[in-house]
Order: C-alpha cells, then sequence, then structure tokens
C-alpha cells in the first residue's frame, strides 16, 4: 500500500515539475518600441507665367510680333540640386499638362536649403544612362519620362516647349504653324544658381518653395529673341545649334524663386 502511495506522489511531482519551472522562468524583456523621428518635408512648385499673369495650355497669347499663339506642353528636368554637399534631388521632371504646378517633394530639412545649384537638364553620366534601369519611381526611368527620352539620339530632352501659331492677321483664328523646341544633349546643358530660396510653413513639417517661370522670357530675352514665325523648330540636331542655345539660354533666364 506504501508503495502504491510513493508511486502516486512521484508520479505527481514530475507532472507537477515543468508547471512549476515553467512560471518560476522569467519573462524576456521587450526592447522597447521607438516612434519613427518625424521628418520634414519640402516641396517645390512651379507657376508657368506669360504677360505677368498665370500662363494656361491652350489658352491664347500674343507674341511680341502680334501673332496669336497658344502653348500646348511645357516641360523640363533638373539635375543634382542641391546647396554645398547637401543635395536636394537628384533628378525632377516638370510636366505642367500631366502634374500641374507641382515639381517635387523630397524628406529635407528647409534648414539646409537656403540656396540651390545644380543643371537645367539632365547632367552626362544620367543622361547616357540606360533609362530602364532606373528605380520606377524615379523621373529618369523610361516609364516616367513622358516623352522627354530620345530613341533616335540618346539620352533626354532638357527642355520642351510646344506652341501653335496664327501667323495670319486676318482675324481667323488658324493655329497651323507649329513650333518645337525640344533642347538636350550634353552640348546645351545649363547651370542654375539661385542664391536665395525661401520655405515656407504650410503646416507642421511642411514647406514649400515657389518657382517663378516667366515665359515672356523665352521668346524676348533682352536681345536674345526667338521669332516664332522664323525660328520655329529644333530638336537639338546638327544645324539647329543657334535656336537650341538661344532656346535652353532663355528658358534658363525665365526661371527664378519667389521669395
Amino acid at each position: 500500500m506504501n508503495i502504491k502511495r510513493h508511486r502516486i506522489h512521484f508520479f505527481a511531482t514530475i507532472i507537477a515539475l515543468p508547471l512549476v519551472l515553467f512560471a518560476c522562468k522569467k519573462e524576456t524583456p521587450q526592447p522597447p518600441v521607438v516612434a519613427p523621428v518625424p521628418t520634414d518635408q519640402l516641396q517645390v512648385d512651379v507657376f508657368p507665367m506669360y504677360n505677368g499673369d498665370t500662363l494656361y495650355l491652350d489658352s491664347t497669347y500674343q507674341t511680341v510680333e502680334g501673332y496669336d499663339f497658344q502653348f500646348t506642353d511645357l516641360k523640363f528636368y533638373v539635375s543634382h540640386l542641391k546647396n554645398g554637399v547637401d543635395t536636394l534631388i537628384e533628378s525632377a521632371l516638370f510636366d505642367y499638362r500631366e502634374k500641374g504646378n507641382l515639381f517635387f517633394r523630397v524628406q529635407k530639412k528647409p534648414t539646409n536649403f537656403s540656396s540651390l545649384n545644380g543643371f537645367l537638364g539632365v547632367e552626362s553620366v544620367l543622361n547616357h544612362a540606360d533609362p530602364t534601369a532606373f528605380p520606377n519611381d524615379d523621373p529618369l526611368h523610361i516609364a516616367n519620362a513622358g516623352g522627354m527620352h530620345w530613341g533616335w539620339n540618346p539620352g533626354y530632352i532638357f527642355v520642351k516647349v510646344e506652341i501653335r501659331v496664327d501667323t495670319l492677321s486676318d482675324g481667323i483664328p488658324v493655329f497651323d504653324h507649329l513650333g518645337v523646341f525640344h533642347v538636350g544633349t550634353d552640348e546645351f546643358i545649363e547651370t542654375l544658381d539661385f542664391p536665395q530660396v525661401t520655405w515656407v510653413k504650410q503646416q507642421e513639417l511642411t514647406y514649400k518653395a515657389a518657382l517663378k517661370l516667366d515665359m515672356n522670357r523665352f521668346f524676348v530675352n533682352g536681345n536674345s529673341v526667338i521669332d516664332v514665325k522664323n525660328e520655329f523648330i529644333t530638336h537639338s540636331a546638327a544645324g539647329q545649334e543657334a535656336l537650341s542655345l538661344k532656346a535652353i539660354s532663355n528658358f534658363k533666364s525665365a526661371l527664378s524663386f519667389i521669395n
């Protein structure tokens, strides 16, 4: 009888032991949850203007020569936009028809970018890279280039301005004279220098800067005048160097930050 009781006690002890050990085991401390640090967001908008007012695609304007005309496309690239060693963005594409005024958004600190310099266009290394090899969300990826990459002439179109013009002063609106200004290739890249950039706080951690694009200066920039009746096409090909240089130089002069 005693043997039987001892056996029962033994087996009960064996069964209870893991429960005791489990109850005595210390819980592994969990690492503290660290909340993500909020990051400032910077946004640059571009405001195309003509005659001091907002420029609208497909609306009718007048050149200094008196021709009625309409803008049908307005796009441009910038690259290596930075302040000293701090890079704001490697590349950005402005596409007025598809994106409106929005140029780009990045997560950076506004205090690091009180001035900016870079390129109007795509610098040489990026310009000759495989356009399919960029990340899917990169503005240089062929799927995002929006017709700003040449297949026949490897490289990107830096500036694209397209217009249609009525060159007859007969009161009949016929916009059948097309102006096509596609400027690219390494030869025509332009440097940009903006000595003062003002970031305006919109809400907590969100800041905006405004870039003005005065398209009057695209056609008339001092003595550099584009007469759209006689100077109306460039694809930056051989024989088109003079108009290509005039177009991108005037376009550069049309850009300035609103401070």
